[in-house]
């Protein structure tokens, strides 16, 4: 009951008013210090005084009350969502439904992340400024305490489905790349996987969260680049001087428009919607941008312009391998190149770099931070510390090699079963529930359960139920 009145005050209070504890704290800390990567550098001219813990942080970033312009702001939504290993999965899910109906995919996914965000933007305006400084505080102030547990554990559930792909996919580049230098030595995948996951992974993860491995969303970023740039300056240019399109996968294989099957169209769709998420970002990124720039239009045009150039980035992305390979694109896109083409084994090694240190810098501590809210409670502060942080780590990327393993290494599958389940979620029900508990909103109510009806769907089709096509 304390509980609940501490959050209904966050919800009545005006914009700028304090009072009520922060919620969520450690899983959004993780998220802020490895996700928003440009950081303001001045300080808006109607910007307020911060609190205490906002100004040491305003101290790191840019000085104290520093908020960020309309192209700081895009650009860390744009490198949240464009920036990852949907890069890399996003163009095999173009190729298995064709590149209309993969282009119309990217569409409606971007329509649904474009529209959740408007939601978020305004839900933030209803409650007070400490309740709109991220997604679990805004979901904390308007959905009560059944909405904090419930993003916890979705957020849980959401790591380890990110830890399952990463160690798998590390595992099958690093048995690769070790049969080309050592082909007489032949690394069993399995190895490779525990080796990425309890030798590598384990102690990076282990690390203080605020040294080196707060440059973890920046260096697999810059990882990302260079994979994009391989694809698209690589395999479309050589194609294009070449045979033309399909020419790089044998020629056997002619461009398709169409899948037209309903459940691979639910079994993919989820990767689309993986890849296009920047619900859980947004908020904290609005929190920093100039008052002046987060209502209408201003916090419009955030919004569409940062969509629109992460929709671009994966069209662009999944377009040049689909030139290049028609449906002969594999589910992780590095696996389409030659391992003794030279570019080719670079980007090998830069994505097991990229999904390394994403894994121990942003998953397994917001894995751990998750857990210690719902263990503690979404007021903890205190993070894991000692043989607890070691035990939680240990548990959660043993889970994830052993998944992986089970799972053959498969890279697509676990994202999509988490998106399916979580992003769901985070971009279509709380979204929806939050304005519609806040102001009454039908066509909110009717966004989360096109949502919950999307993913009951998807993982009926990703586990067979609806048959094979």
């Amino acid at each position: 009951e304390k509980m609940e009145d501490e959050l209904e005050r966050g919800l009545l209070l005006p914009q700028g008013g304090g009072g009520v504890p922060e919620y969520h704290r450690l899983s959004s800390d993780v998220i802020e210090r490895t996700t928003v990567l440009i950081r303001p550098s001045r300080r808006h001219a109607s910007a307020r005084p911060r609190t205490a813990r906002g100004v040491g942080r305003d101290a790191e970033d840019g000085g104290e009350g520093a908020e960020s312009t309309t192209g700081q702001a895009s650009l860390n939504l744009v490198l949240s969502a464009a920036g990852g290993i949907g890069m890399v999965t996003l163009p095999g899910s173009f190729a298995i439904l064709g590149y209309a109906e993969g282009a119309l995919a990217l569409v409606a996914a971007s329509t649904a992340a474009a529209w959740s965000l408007v939601l978020l933007d305004s839900a933030c305006k209803k409650v007070n400024k400490a309740s709109s400084a991220s997604y679990g505080a805004l979901v904390a102030s308007i959905l009560g305490p059944a909405g904090c547990y419930a993003l916890e554990a979705l957020t849980l559930v959401y790591c380890l489905g990110q830890v399952v792909a990463y160690v798998g996919a590390i595992g099958a580049q690093a048995s690769a790349i070790w049969g080309h230098f050592q082909p007489g030595h032949r690394l069993p995948v399995n190895w490779a996987t525990a080796g990425s996951a309890l030798l590598a992974m384990l102690p990076l993860s282990l690390l203080p969260e605020r040294g080196v491995m707060r440059f973890a969303g920046a260096a697999g970023c810059l990882c990302m680049v260079y994979i994009v740039a391989t694809v698209i300056l690589g395999d479309a240019t050589r194609a294009a001087l070449g045979q033309g399109p399909c020419s790089l996968s044998g020629g056997s294989l002619n461009p398709v428009a169409f899948g037209r099957s309903a459940t691979r169209l639910l079994q993919n769709l989820p990767i689309f919607l993986f890849s296009m998420n920047a619900s859980v970002i947004y908020v904290p990124v609005r929190s920093g941008h100039g008052p002046s720039l987060r209502g209408a239009p201003g916090g419009r045009h955030l919004i569409a312009l940062s969509v629109a150039a992460s929709a671009m980035l994966y069209l662009s992305c999944s377009a040049a391998a689909y030139y290049a390979y028609c449906g002969g694109v594999p589910e992780n896109v590095v696996d389409a190149w030659p391992i003794s083409w030279v570019p080719g084994l670079f980007a090998r090694v830069l994505l097991c770099l990229e999904l390394l240190v994403a894994g121990a810098g942003i998953y397994v501590p917001l894995a751990r931070a998750s857990l210690w809210h719902l263990i503690f409670g979404p007021r903890a502060k205190a993070a894991a510390g000692g043989w607890a942080r070691l035990a939680a780590s240990l548990g959660i990327l043993v889970l994830g090699a052993a998944a992986s393993v089970l799972l053959s290494g498969a890279l697509a599958l676990p994202l999509a079963v988490t998106a399916s389940l979580c992003v769901t979620a985070q971009l279509f029900v709380l979204p929806g529930l939050a304005v519609y508990r806040s102001n009454g909103s039908v066509a909110a109510l009717v966004f989360s359960f096109v949502g919950i009806a999307f993913g009951v769907l998807s993982l009926l089709a990703l586990f067979g139920v609806l048959g094979s096509d």
